[in-house]
């Protein structure tokens, strides 16, 4: 009976690993097809559009994916968008999944799960419009004319963090997830809340913006998209920008 009951507990085991490793599968489908329809979207000649939404494609399957990780593991994971003006080239573009080596709400080593560019011309608004749009009046919520079109999901929410291969700290923004799947700060305080968004913009050219200005310039007029996270964690789709 002993033996028995071994084989079963092994066999429970062996079942676990082959869920985790489907849930996985599933995450990488998700972030595959949402580039295939930015691919099959730009042939078709759809553009800039195209890109907006297969970007807003592939962070939801991120949030998802993070969501799933943080279950699967039973440890803290987070999602980090560059935020460091002194790396144009990844500045609010890249994108990386990372999940904590040990349990607790504040980690000291993380892994790397994933690391994405978002397509040229599309970026991640911070919490700050501060030097990204030239008239920051146009850059209103139609909800709040008040209230600036940014993604308040990351107010206060900044760490430094060396990538593997950086030879120095950077700054990112992002949100955490905790092991059950609910939101969590980055770095310690509440839970963050709010919007997540997305739009079109360009580099500005090397010389053309002085120290301390962000290398991108955002659209005159805004062309968004984003994600709304509940408290739980679950993202819902905004499609333009009468949805902010």
């Amino acid at each position: 009976m002993k033996r028995s009951g071994q084989r079963s507990a092994i066999s429970r085991q062996q079942v676990a690993a082959g869920a985790f490793t489907l849930l996985e599968l599933l995450v990488v489908i998700g972030v595959i097809a949402a580039v295939a329809v930015f691919l099959f979207s730009g042939l078709l000649g759809s553009g800039k559009a195209a890109s907006l939404q297969s970007s807003q494609a592939m962070l939801a399957n991120l949030v998802t994916a993070g969501r799933t990780k943080a279950a699967a593991t039973g440890h803290k994971t987070r999602l980090l968008v560059h935020a460091d003006p002194s790396v144009p080239d990844r500045y609010l573009r890249v994108v990386v999944l990372q999940v904590g080596r040990g349990p607790g709400a504040s980690p000291g080593d993380w892994d790397t799960v994933q690391a994405v560019a978002l397509p040229p011309g599309v970026f991640v608004v911070p919490a700050s419009l501060a030097g990204l749009v030239p008239d920051p009046a146009k850059w209103k919520r139609v909800s709040d004319a008040s209230a600036d079109l940014n993604s308040d999901l990351f107010t206060n929410q900044s760490l430094a963090y060396a990538l593997d291969g950086d030879a120095t700290a950077q700054t990112w923004t992002g949100v955490a997830f905790t092991p059950n799947g609910t939101l969590a700060a980055l770095a310690g305080g509440p839970p963050p809340k709010g919007a997540l968004v997305l739009a079109l913009g360009q580099l500005r050219a090397p010389g053309s913006y002085g120290d301390g200005q962000p290398p991108v310039q955002l659209g005159e007029t805004p062309a968004v998209r984003g994600l709304v996270l509940s408290a739980y964690g679950v993202p819902a789709m905004l499609n333009d920008r009468s949805a902010f």
